[in-house]
């Protein structure tokens, strides 16, 4: 099942291991995806409860295909977080294993970027957990793009006369949510009394809209493609979409078209709902 919600924007659903196998060599100018996780999440089609190696696997084979797509310059942001074993609860680093999968297709990590948050569940037996990391890999580590222009933050310290006239300041490698005067643009976590605000209910794992907007402007320009392998709500194409880039989202379930065209028709064309 494919369908395009405009000349830019395609959508299509199946396995994306085998959807991506259309995508021409080097078509593609930046992928930024977050898989499951392996914590059991409700996305219908898929079951989030697989042996560890099958996880692996799945990140292995998209990730080859991903750097077959990807321009020379391209990047790749792969969203992933720390999760228990469902047995004896120790903490599996999803983003030190993929980080290893990674490598082995030829990809150069440029940042580990730390998204941190405060609405999460509260833990008993451990710290609880209020980060997930952004993996910014690139095919090759002296040539990619990074439009740090389009990103910057304002300035920390005020009224500095050294300040006078500059855009602003490097937004770091941490993207911080509990002091919002850390940083121009923060980002919290969808939580469930937000998807029920917007009618958006049906997905498990939202993205925040402005984090991924900061993304493509990092690392697209305009007029470029940008591809989702696991798009779930749309996230991606709607930013993609208001920022001029074209999109390409895979999706595994067919149920989630309603809430993709939904969103794509309300947000894509708005002002940011997810701040």
């Amino acid at each position: 099942m494919k369908h395009k919600f405009s000349e830019n924007i395609k959508i299509e659903f199946g396995d994306c291991r085998k959807l991506i196998k259309d995508v021409g060599d080097e078509s593609v100018a930046m992928t930024v995806t977050s898989p499951p996780y392996n914590l059991q999440k409700n996305y219908g089609t898929y079951k989030d409860d697989v042996a560890m190696e099958k996880w692996e696997t799945l990140i292995t084979e998209i990730g080859k295909e991903i750097y077959r797509v990807l321009k020379p310059n391209g990047s790749f942001f792969l969203n992933v977080s720390p999760i228990p074993d469902k047995k004896t609860k120790e903490i599996i680093p999803l983003d030190a294993i993929a980080y290893y999968l990674m490598k082995k297709q030829g990809f150069h990590l440029r940042n580990k970027i730390i998204w941190h948050f405060n609405n999460m569940q509260n833990c008993v037996n451990r710290l609880s957990g209020r980060w997930e990391a952004v993996l910014w890999f690139v095919k090759d580590i002296d040539n990619y793009v990074f439009n740090l222009e389009d990103i910057r933050v304002p300035y920390i310290t005020k009224n500095d006369k050294r300040l006078e006239g500059g855009t602003g300041r490097n937004p770091t490698d941490v993207w911080n949510i509990d002091n919002p005067e850390s940083d121009f643009l923060y980002f919290n976590r969808v939580n469930n009394m937000t998807k029920n605000k917007m009618g958006l209910t049906e997905h498990p794992c939202i993205y925040p809209l402005s984090m991924i907007e900061r993304i493509i402007k990092m690392s697209t320009n305009i007029g470029d493609t940008v591809l989702d392998p696991f798009l779930g709500s749309g996230t991606t194409l709607v930013a993609a979409h208001k920022l001029d880039r074209k999109g390409i989202g895979f999706e595994l379930d067919p149920k989630f078209d309603e809430i993709i065209q939904k969103r794509l028709k309300q947000e894509a064309v708005s002002k940011e709902l997810f701040i």
